[in-house]
């Protein structure tokens, strides 16, 4: 009878294996994507969909090419279960078939390896709710030695990261976009051609003197994996834009006593400064931050997006708005966004880059809370939004004063003057602050750490 009852109870846990087997292989199926390879069982699209497509948040299924994966600092999934256990059987399998070895299309490999990246940041500084729910360290190095690995072996040599696509320039040749802002057709979104011209209109914000990046909130929402580029315009031209900087450095009283501007900061932007006039245009540029196959950071050509804001008027109603719509209509501004797609770069069409529609969804992880750090039932947790609606969040206030990024333009910074090109310099892309703030930082710390302990390749 015990023989009997050993085999039975042998017998029913290998039914419950093949079922869990079987209905992790249907969710695959279910959630399939082609980003990488024709087939939906590549394990390079298996690896991409078990990110982006969270079983626990229906929606994300109809939108499996986010520019980034739907995680907060409070999110649990790849940590509980099943998830964890159904990410962990596909990174053993990209190791134990070296399907790195698969695909060696320096664009593919640079992809991957910069959302595998992202969800190894994470994973360092992803925070319980309370203190009484749990913090997963186990399944956190679990991960993290998985996907160390897999980074280790995706990583580009310095020769093929020098290969890559501008794609910036890909998307102005294509003739798909707009060259400049058209008042008459609003809603068309543009890439100026000459953006990053060193002569031209369009004026990079650089802080100097400051050794944090510009975009601080941006640039540290993504642990340094992006380099974030200002650039305004004046209607007047370049000579125009430099004159205003200095009207604004030279302004008497930049700064104001605000105890609560921001956490170790007593003084805020002066709401007086001297103001731009209506037509300017600022422009935040996000570039991809790669490491090579050395672990050495390094700054790559390729745009994941471009967001503009046009100020058509300066003028701004007193009355609150009862919805964005409203708001954005009251803000005086035009928003636009061109951002990355994936099937697009891997197409070689109009450098991959696309705009987004006003009422296009999803769930965005800059400047949004995350549905994992609320009510899971709430609204937040089962719909996207706009995000191209919400920029007027932060960027709804008049004029200068919706340009988060002001204090670099203020005394003490040294003030910016036009200068001849160096032609001979770094080139528009690359950025001395980048390595520097990313080396400090604990995520990149235990990535270095765990590549020392990996045996060699």
């Amino acid at each position: 009878m015990r023989r009997i009852a050993a085999v039975l109870i042998l017998t029913l846990v290998a039914i419950s294996l093949l079922v869990v087997t079987l209905l992790a292989h249907r969710r695959e199926a279910e959630f399939a994507v082609t980003v990488y390879d024709p087939s939906p069982t590549h394990i390079w699209n298996r690896l991409h969909s078990a990110l982006f497509v969270r079983d626990d948040i229906p929606a994300t299924r109809f939108f499996p090419d986010p520019l980034d994966a739907p995680y907060w600092d409070r999110t649990s999934y790849l940590l509980d279960q099943p998830s964890h256990h159904r990410m962990l059987r596909i990174l053993d399998d990209f190791l134990q078939t070296h399907a790195g070895n698969a695909i060696r299309d320096p664009l593919k490999r640079a992809m991957l390896q910069r959302d595998l990246w992202a969800a190894f940041d994470w994973s360092v500084m992803r925070q319980p709710k309370t203190y009484r729910d749990p913090a997963y360290e186990k399944e956190k190095r679990e991960l993290q030695t998985r996907l160390a690995e897999i980074l280790r072996r995706l990583a580009l040599s310095p020769e093929e990261i020098e290969s890559l696509p501008n794609n910036y320039e890909k998307a102005v040749a294509s003739g798909e976009f707009a060259k400049e802002y058209d008042p008459v057709h609003r809603e068309r979104a543009f890439l100026p051609p000459d953006l990053f011209g060193p002569h031209g209109p369009w004026v990079e914000i650089e802080g100097l003197g400051d050794p944090q990046p510009v975009a601080v909130q941006h640039f540290g929402q993504f642990s340094g994996r992006s380099r974030f580029r200002i650039f305004v315009r004046l209607p007047a031209g370049r000579k125009a834009t430099f004159d205003y900087l200095e009207t604004v450095w030279n302004f008497p009283k930049p700064t104001i006593p605000s105890p609560h501007y921001a956490p170790g900061q007593d003084v805020a932007p002066n709401p007086d400064l001297p103001q731009f006039p209506a037509g300017t245009q600022f422009a935040l540029v996000r570039q991809m931050v790669l490491f090579d196959n050395q672990g050495r950071l390094v700054s790559t050509p390729i745009t994941e997006s471009v967001q503009i804001r046009v100020y058509r008027t300066l003028a701004q109603s007193s009355a609150p708005p009862i919805n964005q719509d409203q708001a954005i209509a009251q803000s005086g501004q035009d928003f636009y966004e061109i951002r990355l797609r994936r099937p697009r770069l891997f197409a070689n069409q109009a450098g991959g880059l696309q705009a987004t529609e006003p009422n296009e969804k999803e769930f965005t992880v800059f400047g949004f809370i995350g549905p994992d750090n609320g009510d899971p039932g709430s609204y937040a947790a089962t719909r996207p939004f706009a995000p191209l609606k919400s920029c007027v969040q932060c960027h709804g206030a008049p004029g200068i004063n919706s340009v988060n990024s002001r204090s670099v333009l203020l005394k003490p910074h040294l003030l910016q003057r036009d200068v001849t090109a160096d032609l001979s310099g770094p080139r528009t892309w690359e950025d001395a602050r980048i390595v520097p703030w990313k080396q400090r930082q604990a995520d990149w710390e235990l990535l270095n750490q765990l590549w020392t302990h990996l045996p060699a390749k």
